[in-house]
Parts: C-alpha cells; sequence; structure tokens
C-alpha cells in the first residue's frame, strides 16, 4: 500500500514524458500544498534555477513553506539521475546549507527543517540556533572517492514508507510548533 493518495503517487510515477520532460516539481508542488493546505496561513513558494555549464548541466526547484509569512520549512529539489554524481551531490549540499543559513534567523520555529531531495530521494537537514546544521558536514578525506557528501545521505524514498513517515513526522512537528506561535 501506497503512503500517499492516489492522486499524489500517480504525479510522481504516472509522468508523460511528451508532455513534460520531468514532472517532479509539479508533483512536489502537489504534495506541499497538500502537507501545507492553501486554506491556511501556509504559502509553498516555488523557485526554478536553471544551471547549465559543461560539467554540471541541471535544472533546480527551490520550494520555501512560509507561515504567516516566515520561512518555517525548505525543499531543494534535483533531477534523480544526478544522484548518482558525486560533483552534483556536493553543489546540493553546499546549497542546502547557504539557503538554510540564510533563512534562519527569519524562522520562527525553535528549529529550521530542510530537505534535499533527487527525485524521490531524500536527505533530511536540521538546525537550531546557536547550532551546527545536521547532517554534520563531513571532510572529504572521510570519503575519498564521494567527497564529503556520500549518496547515502539521500537514504530516504518519498514513494516508499520510511521516507514519507519521516516526512510526515518533520511537517507534523512544523504545524504544530506553528499552532502554537
Amino acid at each position: 500500500m501506497s503512503p500517499w493518495p492516489s492522486e499524489i503517487r500517480d504525479c510522481f510515477v504516472s509522468v508523460k514524458p511528451q508532455l513534460e520532460s520531468d514532472f517532479t516539481p509539479a508533483a512536489y508542488n502537489k504534495l506541499l500544498n497538500t502537507l501545507f493546505p492553501v486554506d491556511t496561513p501556509y504559502t509553498v513558494f516555488p523557485q526554478v534555477h536553471r544551471h547549465e555549464d559543461l560539467t554540471l548541466p541541471s535544472a533546480r526547484t527551490t520550494f520555501t513553506v512560509y507561515y504567516k509569512n516566515n520561512p518555517v520549512f525548505l525543499l531543494d529539489l534535483h533531477t534523480q539521475a544526478n544522484l548518482a554524481r558525486t560533483s552534483a551531490r556536493e553543489a546540493a549540499d553546499e546549497h542546502m546549507r547557504m539557503h538554510v543559513r540564510d533563512l534562519l534567523p527569519y524562522c520562527p520555529l525553535p528549529r529550521l527543517h530542510a530537505l534535499s531531495a533527487f527525485g524521490t530521494r531524500l536527505a533530511f537537514y536540521t538546525v537550531t540556533p546557536g547550532s551546527a546544521i545536521l547532517p554534520a558536514k563531513a571532510a572529504p578525506s572521510e570519503f575519498p572517492t564521494t567527497g564529503g557528501t556520500p549518496a547515502d545521505w539521500w537514504d530516504g524514498d518519498l514513494l516508499e514508507d520510511g521516507g514519507a513517515t519521516k516526512l510526515k513526522e518533520v511537517v507534523g512537528e512544523i504545524r504544530t510548533q506553528c499552532a502554537n506561535l
């Protein structure tokens, strides 16, 4: 049994490449607007970033979830195929850490949660004021062939029970804390 209703699951698995080369950003938009409903004080703000050069052609979509115009959650989405590329994981991790540091002073919650996704593969990040961003950045010498961002950081899958459950727990925590503001 799927951890998501068919309307959401189908967005991730029933892609028509002749219409859209990558429907994943739209699927995440639908998912986030379900988890943070539009008729509440939450706003999901998607931003598409195109980056093309000779070494790493890619597109990235960032979704920032705001509660009453304050950031409470961040999702940074990359194409699934790039998960195998060490340089793509390093770039994703660096961007996530930079964005989390920029948003943290404006987050009204005790902890800012963030999610890095390559397709449906998930890596969860958290930070509290005055502490390091988790997961802790590993020294490249610890992972000589993968740099400081091993692929197993993205160990959850949104379409499987473990990844879906963890995301639902994070969203539940955020919504509870927002309700108590």
